[in-house]
């Protein structure tokens, strides 16, 4: 469905909403693609170097989810719009991912009720960066370089599950002309130089965690994918 919103300012309370009558938007183009096997992503996954899989918050979640409502009186924490239609999310503090245990992680103290406007606004500066994540971004704008065109003549897509390529994780970049001018066949031919240019960018980068130099940065609180990345790339090698 495409449509509007109408919000109040300041409390983002909703004043109503419409749906659009639009025409699909499709774009009939090229694109030049890497995917990991299932055998990549496992041994990556036994490693510790993978961050795509979705949460598993339990089997309790439901639970602590409307208790953790319950008690934030279904009230966002930041901007104070109550609950209308839609139910508001739960909030890890502390990102869920940095816990090796379910618990500690779903601890009430740890856990905030966050209207979607405002939920958006804190994962945009509280987040993990996954490995899969920091290869689109160098691969993205390593390849104009090479290329010798704009950076904004290519798109790139990032995909823990691609149905194109039978659910693989995959990187896909693609000529932002419709049906293309031959820069996916170019990037095709040269996979190999593309895949040891973009480890030896990553490995040089004197960040610790990632920059926009390398693999993008993790968000002013959050936690970069720069080793991640690395192990990606390195599996990519082999």
């Amino acid at each position: 469905m495409v449509g509007f919103k109408k919000l109040r300012w300041f409390t983002y309370e909703n004043l109503g909403e419409a749906v659009l009558d639009m025409p699909p938007s499709e774009l009939q183009t090229t694109g030049y693609w890497l995917s990991l096997s299932e055998e990549t992503t496992a041994r990556l996954r036994e490693a510790g170097n993978w961050t795509n899989d979705r949460n598993d918050y339990g089997t309790n979640w439901p639970k602590i989810r409307e208790s953790v409502r319950r008690r934030d009186q279904f009230k966002c924490q930041v901007c104070g719009v109550v609950e209308s239609d839609k139910q508001h999310d739960v909030h890890h503090k502390i990102p869920f991912r940095t816990f090796t245990s379910t618990d500690e992680a779903n601890r009430l103290e740890n856990l905030t009720t966050l209207c979607r406007t405002c939920h958006q606004k804190v994962e945009q500066n509280v987040r993990i960066r996954s490995g899969l994540a920091g290869l689109g971004f160098v691969l993205g704008n390593l390849a104009p370089l090479f290329l010798m065109c704009d950076p904004r003549d290519l798109g790139t897509q990032t995909d823990p599950a691609w149905k194109p390529a039978n659910g693989l994780p995959s990187v896909v970049l693609y000529d932002l002309v419709p049906a293309g001018i031959g820069f996916s066949q170019k990037l095709f031919e040269m996979h190999d130089e593309l895949m040891q240019r973009a480890l030896e960018l990553v490995s040089e980068c004197q960040c610790e965690d990632g920059c926009p130099s390398c693999v993008g940065p993790g968000g002013e609180n959050g936690v970069g994918g720069k080793a991640e990345t690395l192990e990606i790339l390195k599996s990519l090698q082999r």
